[in-house]
């Protein structure tokens, strides 16, 4: 059994300052001390590889890290740099990537054994972009019959909302889903966070990484 886990960070302008900080400061508890705890409790038989994607600008996206084995992940990850943080929200492009790249499809080597993926989406705001627009991802997502949109609407997925405004809320709730078993094990779909209160986000974002890793 395979299984990938994406995050989806949104490097926005507004992302720049505290929020970005904060991003930085989770994403490196993440790295030290949820990735020791996912290696020892996963499946024997269940490989993990996880992919960070940033998004901003027009429709930009940047991969931080490549698909990479869990294993190798804590020295692929740095920072992000005050130079990583500039224009819009384009959060349809990042979801669209994440379709085009679920069982390999950017790649062309689609894999049989993958489980279904999780998704992470950390954004501070409305999604704007216009290739594609986030609501016609979604609406994609809920209609298209191909076989990388079945795994993106199977996958466990999960918002965290940065100090966002009620439109973006609305968004982000649309996109999160999780199943029954982990809303048993107290994980939400969607989650309000402040950059006021980092640890509730290093939190959150702890408890989602390895939850929706191992479950």
């Amino acid at each position: 059994m395979n299984k990938t886990v994406y995050f989806l960070i949104d490097c926005s302008g507004s992302m720049y300052g505290k929020r970005g900080d904060a991003v930085n400061t989770a994403m490196e508890e993440v790295m030290k001390k949820v990735v020791p705890d996912i290696i020892r409790d996963k499946d024997a038989n269940m490989k993990i590889k996880f992919e960070v994607l940033g998004f901003a600008g027009a429709d930009t996206i940047k991969v931080i890290i490549p698909e990479t084995d869990l294993e190798s992940l804590s020295q692929q990850w740095a920072p992000l740099t005050a130079e990583s943080f500039a224009g819009g929200t384009p959060t349809g492009a990042a979801i669209q990537a994440v379709i085009q790249d679920i069982q390999g499809g950017a790649r062309g080597d689609k894999d049989p054994d993958a489980l279904p993926p999780a998704i992470i989406l950390i954004s501070d705001g409305e999604p704007n972009g216009t290739n594609p627009t986030f609501d016609e991802v979604m609406e994609c997502a809920v209609k298209g019959g191909s076989k990388e949109v079945e795994a993106f609407r199977r996958a466990l997925r999960v918002a965290i909302g940065m100090n966002v405004n009620e439109e973006g809320r609305n968004s982000l709730k649309k996109f999160g889903k999780v199943s029954a078993k982990m809303e048993g094990k107290g994980i939400s779909a969607y989650y309000d966070c402040s950059d006021q209160y980092t640890e509730n986000f290093i939190n959150i974002l702890k408890s989602a990484t390895l939850n929706l890793s191992v479950g």
